[in-house]
């Protein structure tokens, strides 16, 4: 039975214990070399990637898990609001939203100095931005136990975070002792917990995402300050919000790039930096809207009527002949077909004691009909397991993002030092759609040495901006130096459930930012510009955020104070 904890909203997610999030290769499909496993392209898959499917009584929360390690290690566990429905996920998810979301700059430079600089256009494209049991003897009770895909899943109730966490080590779910403190949060604030390991003989390269469906009320949450246990220095964060209209972090900032420090001559290649500084100049909780618009810029790409024939495998019992037709019908190239494969056509170990290596034998599989020799496929089984972990996963993505109209991505980087407070997401009809495509008009005129000098840029939001730096077009090595001593923020701001939102300066920020520790964002909003001092309340930190309090903060009043002292030297030196 679903049941929910009252008193808290929202979907709490994160990776926590031995699970370290790093980079996955997702292939696609090859071309010149005619293996499976051929071209293969990396994707920034680092950090934590989730997406919210939000409705106004359900939530589907789409989890990136990727592990570096060995199998007996991994351990990963999550804090969440009510029992979960749990299956695997398609690792297309996020390959595909990333390459039709990631920020991309360019310049046109119209046609009137196209191919003069070295008899090649410098009309170029912008690369991508970097971009329920009884309660034991420990009082622990096990609400839900079940395997899935490559997991045993285990779902937890626990009052006393010391039992929880002793009950997880005998349990083969081991957590750091570092984990103690930050696990209590959220067993005082009554949440279940979800922990998984890998199944006895799956192996790493099994990882699938994981889904959890649960009842919940409108609002999504990452739980940042669990997720202290495996982070590294500003570590990204995506978040991908499917909704009615267009998601915003509730009480973190919003952030918008200043695009005069955009390096928009080498495709905005200092993106990343830039929003890792404009983030700290929001007191280092802000997120930016890379993506804001209709979903079915995914429609399609994950799953169609008819795109794969399963029926059509029946009785190819020939490893050779079976890859063939894998590939010729489209399956996906990735980590989880290369399981199928592992688990269905085994290499022979005689091929494996010669170094021959698994995408070798997998590319080359016809050439070692010698080797496998009598080898026939259990066609059937392979069919239900194909199914299971391809199909019916893309077949559920897909349903998830036509399900909703409006599809928002939001970019942060956080450090440990950082996840002080967990980022709320809520939905706001007013606020207008962002473009990932940036194009900024270029002019200039070419000198004898084929490079561009006189470069005049117009970039995206109106400002005009003359570069006094001649540019070799297709040089990897362009510097950008304007506006180097501005902020990289160009706004700062807090944003409600409606209407507009409000601006922060820097010294501001830092001051919103603490009463955001102790007070609901609504009462936060707009109390600093408006010079409106009232006291915050007691730390919360958590998803869960409190109300109005009468008594000061002593850091809220001297930040305050210093706030004041800075209007009034500013207001002097007008």
């Amino acid at each position: 039975m679903t049941r929910k904890h009252t008193g808290h909203t929202g979907l709490w997610l994160g990776a926590a214990g031995l699970a370290v999030v790093s980079v996955l290769g997702a292939a696609r499909p090859a071309q010149a070399c005619g293996g499976f496993f051929c071209s293969q392209t990396r994707v920034d898959q680092s950090g934590e990637q989730i997406v919210f499917s939000i409705s106004p009584d359900h939530v589907t929360a789409y989890i990136q898990i990727s592990f570096t390690g060995k199998a007996k290690d991994f351990a990963w566990v999550v804090p969440v609001q009510s029992k979960p429905v749990i299956s695997v996920g398609s690792q297309a998810v996020f390959t595909q939203l990333q390459g039709r979301t990631t920020p991309v700059f360019n310049v046109d430079w119209g046609t009137s100095i196209a191919g003069q600089c070295q008899g090649r256009s410098v009309d170029l494209a912008g690369a991508a931005a970097p971009t329920a049991g009884a309660k034991d003897a420990t009082g622990v009770q096990v609400v839900d136990e079940r395997e899935v895909g490559p997991y045993k899943t285990v779902t937890l109730e626990s009052k006393d975070a010391d039992e929880l966490i002793k009950w997880l080590n005998d349990n083969g779910y081991e957590q750091p002792a570092s984990s103690t403190p930050l696990i209590k949060h959220y067993v005082d604030k009554n949440m279940l917990f979800v922990a998984l390991r890998l199944k006895q003989n799956a192996t790493v390269g099994e990882i699938q995402p994981l889904v959890l469906d649960m009842d919940s009320d409108p609002e999504a949450c990452v739980p940042l300050i669990l997720t202290q246990v495996a982070a590294t220095p500003d570590m990204p964060v995506r978040v991908y919000v499917l909704s009615d209209y267009r998601a915003f972090p509730r009480n973190w900032f919003h952030v918008e790039i200043n695009e005069r420090r955009i390096n928009w001559l080498a495709g905005g290649s200092n993106y990343g930096a830039l929003v890792t500084q404009a983030i700290d100049e929001a007191a280092g909780h802000a997120f930016v809207t890379e993506y804001a618009g209709p979903s079915s810029i995914m429609k399609g790409t994950l799953y169609t009527p008819g795109r794969w024939n399963l029926e059509a495998l029946r009785g190819i019992t020939d490893p050779a002949r079976l890859v063939s037709t894998i590939a010729q019908m489209g399956y996906p190239r990735d980590q989880t077909m290369l399981a199928l494969f592992r688990t269905y056509i085994p290499e022979p170990q005689l091929l494996v004691d010669k170094g021959v290596s698994e995408t070798a034998f997998y590319n080359g599989i016809a050439n070692y009909k010698t080797e496998l020799a009598g080898f026939q496929v259990n066609i059937d089984a392979f069919i239900a397991a194909l199914d299971a972990a391809v199909v019916q996963p893309a077949k559920g993505a897909q349903a998830m993002f036509d399900g909703k109209p409006y599809l928002t991505r939001l970019y942060s980087t956080v450090s440990p030092d950082e996840m002080t407070r967990d980022p709320l997401f809520h939905m706001n009809p007013d606020l207008p759609p962002v473009s990932n495509v940036h194009t900024a008009r270029g002019t200039g005129t070419c000198s004898a040495d084929g490079q561009l000098q006189n470069i005049m840029l117009t970039l995206p939001g109106g400002d005009r901006i003359l570069l006094d730096q001649p540019w070799r077009p297709y040089s990897s090595n362009t510097m950008w130096t304007y506006a180097a001593s501005e902020s990289a923020a160009r706004t700062i701001e807090l944003v409600g459930t409606s209407g507009k939102p409000i601006r922060y300066t820097r010294a501001q920020a830092k001051v919103a930012d603490v009463y955001l520790d102790k007070e609901s964002p609504e009462l936060v909003r707009g109390r600093v510009p408006a010079g409106l001092i009232s006291m915050p309340a007691s730390t919360s930190g958590g998803c869960r955020v409190t109300g109005r309090a009468d008594s000061a903060d002593p850091l809220v009043l001297l930040l305050l104070s210093a706030l004041v002292g800075a209007v009034i030297r500013e207001r002097r030196r007008r």
